[in-house]
């Protein structure tokens, strides 16, 4: 007489098992609170490391500076140390830059070609870190390209949403966010490329509300005070802290915030520029 192999199923791992909320309703609820974020200015503590592929450099940097966003895409970051600027990043819609003032380097590029840029050209990219801040809505309109599509991680209490893009003749996935299942803020962010390679990798924490011009305080939007960044392409890595988050401060951000510096202007004084071409990463 044989017997058969008596299987088990293997013990259920901790997580969470309850209901959960169907993708509009997710979306539905992360907008109401990203909304009300059409611009941010706050305080910010900086650590990191520039990795210049191209000079074959590495630069530790630590300092403190200002963080300003309006939505839907100007974004600058600023940092200093007791003695003098390090270094400014931002983006004003149309173009990104990332300028190293203690070694008087300066890349742009252009945001029409920034899905043909080679990430290593440049050791950190604005457009990037602009992705990462977490605070733009989602549009509702779930059947547009970038499309999103959920699952829930019952381990990590998160849903999962990726945004999908048409590709020639296959669909690729341009970004994933987890989001807390309870509080539906990101915790996590990751982007790829065309080939499906991560080019940046984000932790998001310490959340608290932004000071608003609404007197409860209830109603003001919850932002991520932690950023925790990494490059792999360019080997970079970026972490800051926010403080005393706002959503204006001495008339900032205005409309000369995110004006790019002319990079013809700073070649002249002998600032090196790199303009980051688009090209094929495969």
């Amino acid at each position: 007489m044989v017997q058969g192999c008596v299987t088990h199923a293997p013990p259920m791992q901790r997580g969470y098992y309850g209901p959960t909320l169907g993708l509009e309703d997710v979306v539905g609820k992360i907008n109401q609170n990203n909304e009300k974020i059409y611009t941010l200015w706050a305080h910010e503590h900086f650590q990191g490391t520039f990795v210049d592929r191209q000079q074959d450099k590495s630069q530790p940097l630590s300092g403190f500076g200002a963080l300003l966003y309006t939505a839907p895409n100007q974004m600058k970051l600023t940092v200093q140390n007791e003695f003098t600027s390090l270094f400014e990043m931002g983006s004003d819609g149309k173009h990104f830059w990332l300028w190293d003032k203690q070694h008087q380097v300066f890349w742009w590029g252009d945001f029409a070609a920034m899905g043909n840029i080679d990430s290593s050209q440049m050791p950190v990219r604005p457009d990037l870190v602009m992705e990462i801040l977490g605070v733009r809505p989602l549009d509702p309109f779930l059947l547009q390209t970038p499309a999103p599509t959920m699952r829930f991680n019952n381990y990590a209490d998160a849903y999962m949403i990726d945004w999908q893009q048409p590709a020639g003749d296959h669909w690729e996935v341009a970004k994933e966010i987890w989001y807390d299942r309870q509080t539906l803020l990101p915790q996590k962010v990751l982007l790829f490329d065309a080939l499906g390679r991560v080019v940046v990798w984000a932790k998001l924490s310490n959340y608290s509300r932004m000071k608003m011009q609404s007197a409860d305080e209830n109603d003001w939007p919850q932002v991520a005070r932690r950023y925790e960044l990494t490059f792999p392409y360019s080997g970079s890595t970026l972490s800051f802290e926010l403080s005393d988050l706002t959503w204006s401060y001495h008339g900032r951000p205005n409309d000369a915030t995110y004006r790019m510096p002319d990079p013809q202007t700073l070649s002249q004084s002998g600032v090196r520029v790199n303009h980051i071409d688009a090209q094929d990463s495969r």
